[in-house]
């Protein structure tokens, strides 16, 4: 059993209580928060969702590509062999990848779609940069 209290880290500051008497909780029997006036965030709300600890896009296109090459290309030992070596290599980066930044692949992509170079508009009379939709136009 742990030596630890249930109510170990929610004793509110301005109310000394022992822990585990019964003057540690609130009225309706829930601990009380740590500090006046903050909330408890369940870390589920800010982790970021990770499918066997890469993103879930990466994830399914390593999957469609072991399966291109096992059912599309043929059912053979080289291929199987190829599939599982393209699943062994890239998954293991994409986990290492989204270690460092969870969204890190996701960052890159958006990177392809910006210039190079932008540049600058010294003038009020310059002609103004051509405005890109938004919204894409195959959506």
């Amino acid at each position: 059993m742990s030596d630890k209290s249930p109510t170990q880290g929610y004793v509110s500051s301005h109310q000394p209580a022992s822990a585990g008497s019964a003057a540690s909780f609130a009225p309706n029997g829930s601990p009380p928060l740590a500090e006046p006036g903050t909330h408890v965030i369940h870390a589920s709300l800010v982790r970021p969702a990770l499918y066997a600890g890469a993103e879930p896009a990466v994830v399914m296109v390593e999957i469609s590509v072991a399966f291109a090459l096992i059912f599309v290309v043929g059912f053979h030992l080289a291929t199987i062999l190829l599939a599982s070596f393209w699943l062994t290599a890239v998954h293991s980066t994409m986990v290492w990848v989204a270690k460092q930044d969870p969204q890190m692949s996701t960052l890159y992509v958006r990177s392809l779609f910006a210039q190079d170079y932008y540049p600058a508009h010294a003038g009020v009379q310059a002609a103004p940069a051509a405005v890109r939709s938004s919204v894409p136009s195959w959506a």
